[in-house]
């Protein structure tokens, strides 16, 4: 016999569409066990996602696992159990372990703690989401490759002008020769 927390009523359907779709549109998205954090941590922590561009949801897991199913995030369904809480980005696959990462650096008394975290349909363990959270912003990565492309055609510009200020020297010396004649 099911009990009553079974059924499906119209609020649960209408939760487990909504994260399914919000399963189909994430770019990236880190699971968090959010247990022993206080109620007013929690309000400062959803604070800082929001400033982030990053989506935190505390979810159910059995509406978790209905709405993964045929998404990128059916992988995970091991995963929903416990306190779970769901970060999401839909633009910046860096976004959600870059946030978690800043806030725990940022003197609060508890953080989340990374369970596990999905890129692009792939899932990844504790420590490359550290290391997603480690890497440089975008801007910086793109500066620095910016900087290897240009250096060859600086190298090339030095070394091309230095020939032309030898040439010029040489022809002034020529010059200078047959004006003495």
């Amino acid at each position: 016999m099911r009990g009553v927390a079974d059924v499906p009523n119209a609020e649960k359907i209408k939760k487990v569409e909504e994260l399914n779709g919000l399963f189909l549109k994430a770019k990236s998205a880190v699971l968090a066990d959010y247990q022993g954090i206080e109620a007013p941590e929690l309000t400062q922590l959803r604070s800082h996602m929001r400033s982030k561009s990053v989506d935190f949801r505390v979810i159910k897991n059995t509406l978790a696992r209905q709405a993964a199913k045929n998404t990128p995030f059916e992988l995970l369904d091991e995963e929903f159990k416990g306190p779970v809480s769901l970060v999401i980005s839909f633009e910046d696959m860096v976004a959600p372990a870059k946030a978690l990462a800043e806030h725990a650096k940022s003197g609060v008394k508890k953080s989340p703690k990374v369970i596990c975290g999905v890129i692009e349909g792939k899932k990844i363990s504790p420590a490359e989401v550290k290391a997603l959270a480690d890497l440089p912003s975008r801007e910086v990565l793109i500066s620095q490759m910016l900087a290897v492309f240009n250096g060859p055609t600086t190298n090339f510009v030095g070394v091309f002008s230095s020939l032309l200020r030898k040439l010029v020297g040489t022809l002034d010396a020529v010059r200078e020769k047959k004006a003495s004649e």
